[in-house]
């Protein structure tokens, strides 16, 4: 791989001024009944409260409100502990590491492409490209659009039978939610095991594979140099707020948000944002081919399908199908010694979610099945995955790639 960083680059992202989270706590808050859940919501609109998990129990609060969250918890009834005492120790922690890595990587011949580190956008980039050339037969690499901040969006079509159309299509796109680093780090070992192993996926190579890695590459850029918990794009909505949440943009069901500021809001209209013209505009290419698609984030170990965006939920026609291909992925994870996760409707087990892109995907985009994955958090330290895990909850995820490619 080409990608090398100079000391001096290293030094000055070591430099750069981040957003702190000093003393910020992660709570694991115990929810009983529906009123609890009711109640708990009300904080979502709080400032300096963010939900982490889309079951709504693991909530990050800024210092100054915990003591107000604390006293709520207890005078309604809920048991609750606290998971992280300060988020950013765990921040400091990652980058120390990732420092030592790549300096160490300077002066040694590790090998390139390893599962121990996460890959910025150009590293991803760059081994796309190098995959290219190496296996011009199987890989085919694309630019699919560019963002508001003019990076390249790419994506790679892996085939055994480029030119022709008759294949079932496979796609996946991670990281649309910027701030979910496992999700494209599975992402990408999915592609490094589908093109360099390929002659131990010949059942998984009788689909075609077309994969966006990196959907949202501002905001993951934006959330290694500046806000590690950052999540939407960055193009701004107004002189006060930036960033739309990919997820909530899609052209189906689209509702529009209140809150310019918040970490939901939709943009300004259906498809307005430049990744998402670029992922419908490509999934349009294979509409007739589309068997499955994937929309890969973290966390929450959940195995969600469509329609996720009114309650009660309107059920997809062939929801039987989902249950029964969802509940073989989630075995095939349990057989390797990796975690439950919970197959459901998305509105059913979490909340409701407008334009999103999985509902999308199945009601515009042509796909047959379309499933969310909310990949493990590695245990308590949910979207800060330690660098050490990224291998195991990549191979976990691979498990139900497999499964659901042998399923259409």
């Amino acid at each position: 791989m080409k990608f090398i960083l100079a000391l001096t680059t290293l030094a000055l992202v070591v430099a750069a001024e981040q957003v702190s989270y000093k003393n910020y706590k992660v709570y694991d808050i115990q929810v009983t009944s529906d009123e609890q859940r009711t109640l708990l919501k009300n904080w979502q609109l709080v400032d300096g409260v963010d939900f982490w998990n889309h079951l709504g129990n693991q909530i990050m609060v800024r210092p100054e409100t915990q003591e107000e969250l604390e006293k709520f918890l207890t005078e309604h009834g809920f048991d609750y502990k606290v998971l992280i005492q300060d988020v950013q120790m765990t921040i400091d922690a990652e980058q120390r590491y990732d420092l030592q890595y790549r300096r160490a990587k300077l002066f040694s011949r590790r090998s390139s492409v390893d599962f121990i580190h996460f890959w910025r956008t150009q590293e991803i980039y760059d081994y796309l490209d190098e995959l290219a050339a190496k296996y011009p037969n199987l890989v085919r690499v694309s630019d699919i659009g560019h963002t508001h901040q003019n990076r390249t969006i790419k994506a790679i079509k892996i085939s055994t039978s480029h030119g022709s159309d008759s294949k079932p299509v496979i796609f996946i796109d991670g990281g649309v939610h910027a701030r979910e680093w496992g999700g494209i780090m599975s992402v990408v070992y999915l592609i490094h095991e589908l093109v360099e192993h390929s002659e131990q996926y010949s059942n998984m190579l009788e689909k075609d594979w077309v994969i966006v890695p990196v959907a949202n590459p501002d905001g993951y850029e934006h959330s290694h140099s500046t806000n590690r918990l950052w999540r939407k794009n960055r193009n701004p909505v107004n002189i006060l707020c930036i960033g739309t949440d990919l997820n909530r943009n899609f052209d189906y069901q689209w509702a529009p948000g209140r809150i310019a500021c918040s970490e939901t809001f939709p943009g300004s209209a259906p498809n307005s944002e430049l990744e998402t013209q670029a992922l419908t505009k490509l999934m349009s290419r294979y509409e007739n081919n589309l068997k499955l698609y994937l929309a890969v984030h973290t966390y929450g170990e959940l195995i969600l399908y469509p329609f996720g965006y009114e309650w009660p939920f309107i059920p997809v026609s062939n929801q039987a199908e989902h249950v029964a291909i969802g509940e073989r992925a989630r075995a095939a994870v349990l057989a390797i010694g990796g975690p439950d996760y919970l197959v459901g409707n998305s509105a059913e087990v979490l909340y409701t979610a407008n334009g999103a892109s999985d509902d999308y995907a199945v009601g515009v985009g042509g796909a047959a099945y379309a499933f969310t994955l909310e990949l493990s958090g590695g245990g308590v330290f949910g979207f800060d995955l330690p660098a050490t895990q990224i291998e195991q909850v990549a191979r976990e995820t691979f498990e139900i790639f497999k499964s659901m490619a042998g399923d259409i």
